[in-house]
């Protein structure tokens, strides 16, 4: 049995942000542009009806509002534990998740509903909205990263 284990990696209370802003607008374009073809429609109504009016309001809100939300629960104190330093080892089954504090949590390959990658990071997906976040970087040579490749695809039905 092979194992692989990660150089000592840390997320980006920035990146995370970033990410996470990312993924929302890639969830609700729909409902972005559902909102943004209203406000545009009660616009020229503006100062005629109070119904245009709360419409235009409310869109001009909407999304700073959701993006001032998401960057309260990233930089929050109660949410600090996901920019400690950790490590990664990797095994045919199981993922093990090591924090500076020697905190180890072992995860079953097969919990994972779905992987998602971008340029520098791994997403792997517990459920719809809870990831575990794991960079490119973090991986010592291309094999390690190419092993942790197929241990998730090869358990990850998509």
């Amino acid at each position: 049995m092979r194992q692989i284990t990660t150089h000592i990696y840390r997320l980006d209370k920035e990146r995370y942000f970033n990410l996470l802003v990312k993924l929302y607008f890639k969830k609700k374009w729909y409902l972005i542009v559902l909102i943004a073809a209203i406000v545009i429609y009660n616009i020229p109504k503006f100062s005629e009806d109070t119904f245009a009016r709360f419409f235009v309001i409310f869109g001009m809100l909407y999304i700073p509002l959701n993006i001032y939300r998401i960057y309260r629960w990233v930089y929050a104190k109660s949410n600090a534990n996901y920019f400690i330093e950790s490590t990664l080892t990797v095994d045919n089954s199981f993922l093990y998740f090591k924090d500076i504090a020697e905190y180890e949590t072992k995860i079953s390959v097969a919990t994972f509903v779905k992987m998602t990658q971008t340029e520098h990071e791994y997403l792997l997906y517990l459920s719809q909205n809870n990831f575990s976040y794991i960079p490119k970087s973090a991986f010592k040579t291309d094999e390690d990263r190419a092993y942790f490749e197929l241990v998730i695809k090869e358990n990850i039905t998509t």
